[in-house]
């Protein structure tokens, strides 16, 4: 019988580091790839893998893989495996608020400055779930990207996450743990980690929830994850609603106009001219 093989597909914010630790401290770093950036020399929207492609020594004896960087490609390194693939998906306003706050609180951390949740948004790619999995996961270009439309790219994410054995919301990510520890026969008990608990008590900084938006904010949030709550609710709630794109912004534009706002959230992070 073959050997398995869990990969974890690690979105942002989705308790993956939780995941990750789990299976090296089962497993030992020896056991377990987190597979590397490619490069930081140069954008990664002009490759196709994300990840580096060289495997570790006795790499026969890794029984899981995961990172932010992994893609669909690295399973044709490990012929001859039964491979079992797992996510966490988190609701998408709650994922964004939180990766807000957590770029907030590491900012701080690192003697920078903060900016608001409004620069944050416009900055930030729309839908960051769907781009993550068709980026990251399923190794398309910008170019791609730019040229699919928001129903294709729906159709295609579909597609990816009914070819997944395991689909967790954040909330039930100890069970999802159990599940996956037992198709490689691990623990399946896994300490919380990078909660945003720890950093709040070190920083000292306010969350910011939903309740704490302007009016304009939450609608923006709202257009700005559009696909994202369609594949949320299909494949966590089992919602079985057509995606509607009429809501949705438009990635082209916001593609187009993105990097002003880098540019601003850059400066203000670094000086402190808060917009």
């Amino acid at each position: 019988m073959a050997k398995s093989l869990l990969v974890h597909i690690h979105v942002p914010k989705c308790a993956g580091t939780t995941v990750e630790r789990h299976l090296i401290d089962q497993l030992g770093d020896k056991r377990v790839w987190i597979a590397p950036k490619r490069t930081r020399k140069f954008p990664l929207d002009l490759f196709t893998h994300k990840y580096r492609r060289e495997l570790p020594e006795r790499h026969d004896e890794i029984k899981a893989i995961s990172g932010h960087f992994i893609g669909k490609s690295a399973e044709y390194l490990f012929p001859d495996r039964r491979i079992v693939r797992s996510i966490i998906l988190r609701e998408p306003e709650s994922m964004m608020l939180s990766y807000y706050n957590y770029r907030m609180m590491r900012y701080l951390t690192e003697g920078q400055h903060t900016y608001s949740f409004s620069l944050f948004l416009r900055a930030t790619r729309v839908n960051p779930l769907a781009h993550f999995l068709l980026e990251r996961w399923l190794e398309m270009p910008w170019v791609q990207l730019v040229r699919l439309s928001d129903e294709r790219k729906a159709e295609i994410l579909d597609e990816v996450l009914a070819s997944i054995d395991y689909i967790a919301d954040i909330r039930e990510a100890d069970s999802l743990i159990e599940s996956i520890s037992a198709e490689i026969g691990i623990s399946p008990e896994a300490p919380r980690r990078n909660s945003a608990e720890e950093k709040q008590a070190i920083t000292g900084w306010k969350i910011v929830r939903a309740a704490d938006l302007s009016a304009t904010d939450r609608a923006l949030l709202k257009s700005r994850t559009a696909l994202d709550q369609y594949l949320w609710s299909r494949w966590v709630r089992k919602e079985m609603k057509p995606f509607d794109s009429r809501a949705q912004s438009s990635f082209v534009l916001s593609e187009f106009v993105r990097p002003k706002y880098q540019v601003e959230r850059r400066i203000a992070r670094r000086f402190g001219v808060n917009a």
